[in-house]
């Protein structure tokens, strides 16, 4: 199977496109690098939702019908108008210190946020998973990881999924929905040293998990018992992330990167940064909002 840019010829193109995310109405997503959150719907060109100024690694759809995003080491939330970005205030310090780095995340369906992190020098196995309550408060859920990426619920909400992209590995998580507590984990997938790296990740209801082949210019599904099923071809090499949504759940969206590209690697990959889309034949998981229930969010940051 082979992916297709999305049409128009004036889309973003981002430097490190991340998160996509559908929430029953429009596609979100970001450029990490330069901090900006897009969101486009089906029938609209792409949008500047809001040009963070710092590295944005996530934006997750929220019950109050606006985002939150992270940028730095907070959690913030964005109210969403009629063509207006306003920020409410800050849900969540993660307070990680010097050097630390958050990367992915998803809501669960409590609509708790869950947030991966990387350690100074992307120390190995210095990393984390961390639980962020509906009330902004912070908890390790899980550690030991070196690149957290690309972080997925199954159908029934107690199997999370993620990446650890330095590892080559997929994990997957059994989680106490009542308690947020991780239970167990054990690896999904693993990939060989001479593979392209895993990425980010999406999952569809009959179980498979769709992995964005980073340096491979691939989408790879797994079905539940974690074979190789379907391959979808994306033309950038830099594959960096994935998500189903759409009117029928059934449209993939693919980010794409053009890290340390120059011109010549830029001539070879004209549409490195533009997102792609393929259709699948298994419908996604809905996307899970975040409650956020800090009464101070009215406080302008």
């Amino acid at each position: 199977m082979d992916a297709e840019p999305v049409a128009e010829a004036d889309g973003p193109r981002t430097t490190l496109g991340e998160s996509p995310r559908w929430d029953g109405a429009a596609w979100w997503w970001v450029d990490a690098a330069a901090g900006v959150v897009w969101r486009r719907r089906p029938d609209e060109h792409a949008t500047v939702a809001w040009r963070t100024g710092v590295r944005t690694s996530l934006v997750q759809p929220a019950s109050s019908g606006g985002v939150v995003v992270a940028r730095g080491e907070a959690v913030d939330v964005l109210s969403v108008g009629q063509g207006s970005w306003e920020p409410l205030g800050r849900w969540a310090d993660l307070r990680l210190g010097a050097g630390w780095l958050v990367n992915d995340g998803v809501a669960d369906q409590h609509g708790r946020l869950w947030i991966g992190t990387i350690a100074p020098g992307r120390a190995r196995h210095g990393g984390s998973l961390l639980r962020v309550e509906r009330d902004g408060t912070v908890a390790e859920a899980a550690r030991g990881f070196t690149l957290t990426n690309g972080m997925v619920w199954d159908a029934g909400g107690s199997k999370l999924y993620h990446v650890d992209t330095f590892e080559r590995r997929v994990w997957v998580h059994q989680v106490d929905l009542d308690s947020g507590k991780v239970t167990g984990s054990q690896p999904f997938v693993d990939f060989e040293s001479g593979d392209a790296l895993p990425d980010g990740l999406a999952v569809d209801v009959e179980g498979g998990v769709w992995v964005a082949m980073y340096d491979g210019g691939q989408v790879r599904r797994f079905d539940a018992s974690g074979r190789a099923d379907v391959v979808v071809h994306v033309p950038p090499r830099q594959c960096t992330s994935v998500a189903l949504g759409g009117t029928d759940g059934r449209d993939l969206l693919i980010t794409t990167a053009r890290e340390g590209y120059g011109d010549a690697a830029s001539a070879r990959e004209p549409l490195a940064g533009r997102l792609f889309r393929a259709r699948s034949e298994y419908a996604g998981v809905p996307t899970s909002l975040v409650v956020t229930e800090r009464a101070d969010l009215i406080e302008r940051t």
